[in-house]
């Protein structure tokens, strides 16, 4: 039961971030193809800010993916959630009055419109939040398309209706787009959880901040850490190169919707799975799974040189990215994972914070060696390979062998040469066939483990099983 519910919601999750590549790719591309280097810049510059918005939450909604986490959701509990989730939003709404007020002192329009998200943002993360500590990942998958919907229906109108590079009109209809999202949200959950009587209490404000508050700070510390690199490029290269440099990070992203079905069921799986093999077994197939996922930069730098050319200096820093994803994968996919369910969070804040101050070393060395974006992307790669290698040591109970190792050097390296030396079709055919060759003689097991499963899937999709 336990692996058709892991396996159900792995398709639901990758079902929706399969919709949230499709467009992902149409605005990946076609933003940076139609508007200004400096309009593009402005956008990216609001994107990641709102990123940081969630530590405006200070732990609330990570306190109750602790307490919900692997749990199943009985109807005598709706009344708690609703009162929770009630508290949750009079918190927020004094955050983001607060917030728009300073805002408006300091007239910085971007921080403005930031402030303006902080509330529907936060709603929507924590209600997703909820939906995948339980196990709701239908839920959890329809949002994720509705959120994806909305921010692509809003970029088509301005950029082909009104047919605007005024960045300002990007932001303010992202802004719509979030409040209309909350809106969905909370016609679901009064939907889903009917009880009429919920009161705020100030109980859930203090519990859920007080046990989430290091899990926050840990997560915060992971997306301050994906997105130093962009902040040091912000500020010491400029605009034009933030905006070569975001964009690359805009097509990185795109792996999410490899990457986030793993993630986001993992966690539910290793709060009712604790055991050693299960989990061993697990990091193997992400390690497989890591290598296959990092393919589509060639079909990525092939539409670059032969459709976007004025981002072309953006591919090696691509390039880059996609293999700092190689390391972080199994780090956000296993090890994060593990904190959480294992109840580690101060463990997790205290390596976070590490990982930071190393991540800003790493950076201003990279800047002092070579004042370019591709040196920050180096920077990158070398701070994802020490987290991984902190966490291996960290949970030495599930390390690697020596030959996982050699596994995972083998495929860097071929990566490597593949997509920096060799043009786009050429280094694609040879990296999958170093990769095939590879995971055949140094994880066997897993690879037929991994045939097996891709033929039951054909089996299903040809209507053999019913």
């Amino acid at each position: 039961m336990k692996k058709l519910k892991f396996k159900k919601g792995f398709l639901y999750v990758f079902t929706a971030n399969f919709l949230n590549l499709l467009i992902g790719i149409i605005t990946g591309f076609i933003l940076p193809k139609l508007l200004s280097i400096e309009s593009y810049s402005d956008i990216k510059l609001f994107q990641l800010y709102i990123t940081y918005v969630g530590i405006l939450h200070l732990g609330f909604s990570d306190g109750m993916y602790l307490k919900y986490g692997g749990k199943e959701i009985e109807a005598s509990q709706n009344e708690n959630i609703l009162s929770e989730f009630k508290t949750f939003k009079i918190f927020q709404i004094i955050v983001t009055i607060s917030a728009v007020i300073v805002t408006l002192f300091l007239k910085k329009y971007v921080l403005f419109f930031c402030a303006l998200s902080i509330l529907p943002v936060n709603i929507g993360n924590y209600l997703r939040q909820l939906y995948q500590a339980v196990g709701k990942f239908d839920k959890y998958a329809k949002f994720t398309n509705i959120n994806t919907f909305l921010i692509f229906f809003m970029n088509i109108v301005l950029l082909f209706i009104i047919k605007t590079d005024n960045s300002k009109l990007y932001m303010i209809a992202y802004v719509i787009a979030y409040f209309a999202y909350w809106v969905f949200l909370e016609i679901e959950i009064r939907r889903t959880l009917k009880h009429k009587k919920n009161k705020a209490k100030i109980s859930y404000l203090i519990s859920d901040i007080k046990d989430g508050f290091l899990l926050m700070m840990g997560n915060f510390c992971s997306v301050v850490f994906t997105s130093i690199d962009r902040l040091f490029v912000q500020y010491l290269l400029g605009t034009i190169k933030f905006a070569y440099y975001s964009f690359a990070v805009s097509i990185e992203n795109l792996m999410t919707v490899f990457i986030n079905p793993i993630a986001v069921v993992l966690y539910n799986y290793f709060c009712i799975n604790q055991e050693k093999e299960k989990i061993i077994f697990a990091k193997k197939l992400i390690l497989i799974f890591s290598a296959f996922v990092i393919i589509p930069i060639f079909p990525a730098k092939f539409i670059v040189q032969h459709w976007i050319s004025k981002y072309e200096e953006a591919i090696l820093i691509l390039i880059l990215l996609f293999a700092a994803q190689y390391f972080s994968i199994m780090v956000k996919c296993v090890y994060t994972n593990l904190y959480k369910a294992q109840r580690k969070q101060n463990r997790y804040f205290i390596i976070m914070v590490i990982i930071i101050v190393l991540s800003i070393i790493l950076n201003i060395l990279a800047f002092i060696i070579n004042k370019s974006a591709q040196a920050f992307a180096i920077a990158t790669i070398l701070t994802n390979l020490i987290w991984f290698v902190v966490c291996e040591v960290d949970f030495k109970q599930i390390h690697f062998k020596l030959k996982e190792y050699i596994y995972m050097f083998g495929i860097i390296i071929s990566f490597l040469v593949c997509t920096i030396f060799l043009n786009s079709i050429v280094g694609m055919l040879l990296y999958l066939i170093s990769f095939i060759i590879m995971t055949y003689i140094l994880m066997n097991r897993e690879f037929r483990f991994g045939i097996d499963e891709l033929k039951k899937i054909v089996v299903k999709i040809r209507g053999g099983e019913k």
